[in-house]
């Protein structure tokens, strides 16, 4: 496969019909304009040419015309996994952090000898969600031990406070499964990743993935800390919306200390071209602009499926609509390292059903959703906001964009 740079052509050049191209970006304006969304920036990469890249909607809940740009900067929540997991493997590569090893090795505070199977959950696990923690288990257990504030010790350096508390109180939980038994998608494994990233790097994690992948990429507008010059063009959304809800970290994506933590898994900004860059380089199997910055063992590990077929995979999960407590059943995909890798037999509603079997991506809670399939040399890109739950999620139309453009496709 040949090593591309992103450069805007016409989807004739590379396969691509234009009239259906056309009929992507009509969708696109037509979902801001009913109301599906009220922001989405998208972008469409085929063998390294830009085909569309088209922003429609607000920049910010109380615009009243068309705000949004280009270049504007959405939070993405979980979409920051990929982020986070390609930093691991930079450290996997420099031969610093070991994936098979004990994540409890780089984490000693966790290391509780009377929580059972805790000494068998690798760095791997971690990555791949199969650890076996159960993040609403694991914040019931955080939150009971924080009644009684108990002193803790202080932040290790360049360790956000909030980050330190939380692996502080989680000394002793349980595992909700046994290793390597299911796997139950959450955020305080990688939220570990980044602090493990601290420790052995001796660098704040946002500044070692700047210095190893954002620099290097010239992703320019990716930060895990957003500097406050930049929070101008970040897009906001309407309280009540999906993603505003509180978190452990912040009182919503939107409120300021969201932008001034580094949660490895949820803490990230970008733009759509960022991102395309950066999907770009794992599809040139770990380079881009004739500058490497993962090798190709890396890149091939973190996008093909890491889980056992017989493994159960969840997504523990709060309904919205009623506040009960319900574990949706991930059907028929199967996860790398910071990736949901797109299987035979994918069930998951906010993934399309045209993309080849070696595709890979990830979403994040609010509205975003990436992609590559290496067997069309294809990257896409569609950043919006969800403006409402459904079924006990949220509502996004990443499935229907993906299908659209799949379907442009005509060589």
């Amino acid at each position: 496969m040949a090593a591309y740079v992103l450069r805007e052509g016409n989807p004739e050049s590379v396969g691509m019909d234009p009239a259906r191209v056309q009929k992507v970006r009509e969708l696109l304006a037509d979902w801001v304009r009913r109301g599906d969304t009220p922001s989405v920036v998208a972008l469409v990469a085929r063998r390294g040419v830009i085909v569309l890249h088209d922003a429609f909607g607000v920049r910010h809940c109380e615009d009243k015309a068309p705000t949004l740009k280009l270049d504007s900067i959405f939070p993405l929540a979980s979409g920051s996994k990929p982020l986070a997991a390609a930093a691991v493997m930079c450290l996997v590569d420099d031969g610093r952090i070991g994936l098979n090893r004990p994540f409890i090795d780089y984490v000693p505070e966790l290391d509780v000898p009377e929580v059972e199977g805790l000494a068998d959950a690798k760095v791997a696990d971690l990555l791949c969600h199969t650890a076996g923690f159960n993040d609403l288990d694991l914040g019931a257990y955080i939150a009971e031990v924080a009644k009684r504030a108990p002193d803790l010790p202080p932040p290790g350096p360049g360790q956000h406070p909030k980050i330190n508390a939380r692996i502080r109180l989680a000394a002793g939980a349980k595992l909700t499964y046994p290793p390597r038994t299911a796997h139950a998608y959450g955020g305080f494994g990688y939220m570990l990743l980044g602090d493990i990233i601290r420790r052995i790097s001796g660098q704040p994690f946002w500044q070692f993935v700047r210095s190893r992948l954002f620099e290097p990429l010239g992703m320019i507008d990716s930060h895990y800390m957003l500097p406050p010059e930049l929070r101008e063009r970040r897009v906001y959304r309407t309280p009540g919306f999906p993603a505003t809800e509180p978190t452990p970290f912040h009182r919503g994506i939107d409120s300021p200390e969201r932008d001034e933590i580094d949660v490895a898994g949820t803490a990230a900004s970008s733009t759509a071209k960022d991102l395309a860059v950066f999907l770009q380089m794992l599809l040139n199997r770990g380079s881009y602009g004739g500058r490497r910055v993962l090798s190709r063992a890396s890149v091939a590990a973190m996008t093909r499926n890491q889980l056992d077929k017989s493994m159960p995979a969840i997504l523990p999960w709060i309904d919205r609509t009623t506040g009960q407590r319900i574990d949706v059943p991930l059907k028929g995909g199967g996860y790398g390292y910071g990736f949901f890798v797109f299987t035979e037999g994918d069930r998951f509603p906010f993934n399309g059903s045209l993309m080849s079997a070696t595709s890979f991506g990830h979403g994040g809670n609010g509205g975003t959703c990436v992609w590559a399939d290496p067997e069309r040399e294809l990257v896409g890109i569609f950043l919006c906001v969800s403006p409402r739950f459904h079924r006990g999620g949220y509502t996004t139309n990443s499935d229907l964009f993906q299908n659209a453009v799949h379907a442009a496709i005509v060589d």
